[in-house]
């Protein structure tokens, strides 16, 4: 038997209706001006009257003194210890006004309204916006008012230079700084794809196309290591270059060592034949691509951390044959002193590309929660196992 619904209550109740729907409100104010919650308020039955006669009689008045939005309907129930009552049976809220002035978001709507209004006019009416609009509220809504005026100047100079070709620190926009900008890229994204149309001359693209702010980004730059300075008479032994310069380059080494940390770039001796890059975590993939990485023998050696595996899995979707190097239960047992906690493992599942060694040391290091970070490895080690693993004089 439900509980009667006090007055008191209300609140609760339309605010998890004001949770469950405002974004459908947001992406339709038609919707948002009609729509009607209704809260059954379970009047007391005849035997709950009988048991508690001053509380039903309370309960009853509360709601004749109630002073809020909606409507209260009343109804008669015929009981035959006491005759023929009116109670209370459902109180409806019409409209997200009702509803959030009832859940005590009065202000709040009024600005999420404010600001949708605004949103629009900066999109002159695109078809695919209000859905985006009410998907992103979270985002728009709960920003400082100087971050949200900042959010519209920045979609009004996008949607007016589509395809600047600036990089973002260029962006010639009063009163928005270039962290701004990268810092909100997510949503400055999400929100003009909403702000796409079919096709026309804004330059956006045909609906559902990937939309991005039509700004350039520095390309990431790679360190590399020419172990053997024949490979590329002239360069410097250690340089950094965009991967674009580094696929470019008349470079044909057999062998190529991807470190997940730079400072092994400056460790290394000189190497026949070898070429070593900085892989940089997860991005290490992108490397995948040179035409002279995928002519060679692949090494990876990373850090011996539950990520270090999971890069070398990832690395693996894109170059199958790469081989992992000092990333066994062995290296891990023998310099286990070295190691540090791990505070945030990666997870378990969907490491299927790994060796069935690699897999081992993996289970050590993640039940353990053991980093081993690859620079603390004692190098006269590590060179001794690299000349092993290569068969090097």
């Amino acid at each position: 038997m439900a509980e009667p619904v006090a007055p008191g209550a209300v609140a609760a109740k339309a605010a998890a209706s004001y949770r469950n729907r405002r974004s459908r409100w947001i992406a339709s104010p038609t919707l948002a001006a009609d729509d009607p919650v209704t809260i059954a308020l379970h009047p007391p039955t005849e035997r709950r009257v009988a048991a508690d006669p001053d509380a039903a009689v309370a309960w009853v008045r509360a709601w004749r003194s109630r002073r809020g939005p909606g409507t209260v309907d009343w109804e008669e129930r015929r009981w035959r210890s006491y005759g023929t009552q009116t109670v209370p049976v459902r109180l409806t809220l019409t409209g997200a006004e009702q509803v959030a002035d009832a859940a005590g978001a009065a202000r709040e709507w009024r600005t999420i309204v404010r600001r949708r209004e605004a949103l629009a006019a900066v999109t002159a009416g695109a078809p695919a916006l209000p859905a985006t609009l009410g998907r992103t509220a979270s985002r728009w809504s709960s920003l400082a008012e100087k971050d949200f005026d900042a959010l519209t100047a920045v979609l009004r100079w996008l949607r007016e230079n589509p395809s600047s070709g600036l990089y973002i620190r260029q962006l010639p926009i009063p009163g928005v700084d270039t962290k701004w900008v990268t810092g909100h890229r997510g949503l400055l994204e999400e929100l003009l794809r909403g702000m796409a149309d079919d096709g026309g001359p804004d330059g956006y693209g045909a609906e559902g196309a990937a939309v991005g702010l039509g700004v350039r980004t520095v390309p990431r730059e790679c360190g590399i290591a020419v172990c053997h300075p024949a490979l590329l008479p002239g360069a410097p032994r250690i340089f950094a270059a965009s991967l674009d310069e580094l696929a470019a380059l008349p470079l044909h080494p057999g062998r190529v060592l991807m470190l997940e940390n730079k400072e092994g770039l400056y460790a290394l001796p000189p190497l026949a034949d070898t070429v070593a890059v900085h892989g940089g975590g997860y991005a290490v993939p992108e490397l995948a691509a040179l035409p002279w990485m995928r002519e060679a023998e692949t090494w990876y050696w990373g850090d011996l951390d539950t990520h270090g595996f999971a890069i070398l899995d990832r690395l693996r979707a894109h170059l199958p044959a790469v081989r992992s190097l000092l990333m066994d239960a062995d290296t891990l047992t023998r310099w286990s002193g070295l190691a540090v906690h791990e505070p945030s493992p990666a997870a378990r599942d969907g490491l299927d590309r790994l060796t069935g060694g690699e897999t081992a040391a993996f289970e050590l290091v993640r039940g353990g929660g053991l980093r081993l970070e690859q620079e603390r490895i004692p190098w006269p080690w590590v060179m001794q196992r690299l000349r092993e693993h290569w068969h090097l004089g």
